[in-house]
């Protein structure tokens, strides 16, 4: 990942934004997925490791939303909004865990695995920083699903044998994250960020997708 001046344009941005998208596809789980050489354990460390981003994700949001100043009203408006849409997407992974039998730990009685942690961890930093940041790296996760996730989740069902009700999580974001794409990049569009606050938000969607991809990547998708 190349260093990011302070300064940036939206087209910087975008490229951003898209530069990890693309990067996305490389991660092994991914690879695995492409190659039908996944497994329900691969299915289930997945979704224990994203169950505690997708839990605290509209709690950060909401303290964007707190901290953003009302100069970026449009931006601040939107975070707030889409906490709540975010609410209770969490239980989608924990329907999708109980109606694949999982058998193991509830990851609610359990610690983040450290790639969730460090994305967890990157989110609660930059609500606090530069809160109208927490919109570039919703651009990310957003753009993944909307670009690639009805593709990898129908790609799942079919390498696993599995229901809707089973991948209800990846499905639904595949479908929904469409529409948040334009919407995030309408109201980014039309906040006139200063170029120092587009290279935050270039900056923020690099690492934010690397950190992503970790979760993707991590040792329980190596065997």
């Amino acid at each position: 990942m190349k260093h990011i001046t302070l300064n940036a344009t939206i087209d910087d941005f975008r490229h951003a934004v898209n530069g990890q998208i693309e990067h996305f596809k490389n991660a092994i789980l991914i690879q695995r997925l492409m190659d039908g050489k996944v497994e329900m354990r691969h299915y289930h460390a997945i979704l224990t490791t994203i169950f505690h981003q997708t839990q605290s994700s509209p709690y950060t949001f909401s303290q964007a939303a707190a901290n953003c100043s009302w100069q970026h009203g449009e931006i601040k408006e939107y975070l707030l909004v889409h906490a709540e849409e975010e609410r209770t997407h969490w239980r989608w992974v924990l329907d999708d865990l109980k109606n694949t039998y999982y058998q193991g730990p509830d990851p609610r009685t359990h610690f983040p695995h450290s790639t969730a942690e460090a994305y967890i961890s990157f989110n609660h930093k930059i609500a606090h920083v530069m809160p109208i940041a927490r919109l570039a790296i919703a651009c990310v996760l957003e753009g993944i699903g909307g670009q690639l996730g009805s593709y990898y989740g129908k790609k799942l069902v079919q390498t696993l044998n599995l229901s809707i009700e089973q991948t209800s999580f990846f499905l639904s974001h595949g479908e929904t994250d469409k529409h948040h794409m334009q919407e995030l990049d309408d109201v980014i569009a039309k906040s006139n960020l200063t170029p120092e606050e587009m290279g935050w938000m270039t900056h923020c969607a690099n690492v934010a997708g690397q950190l992503y991809y970790n979760m993707y990547n991590h040792e329980a998708f190596q065997n």
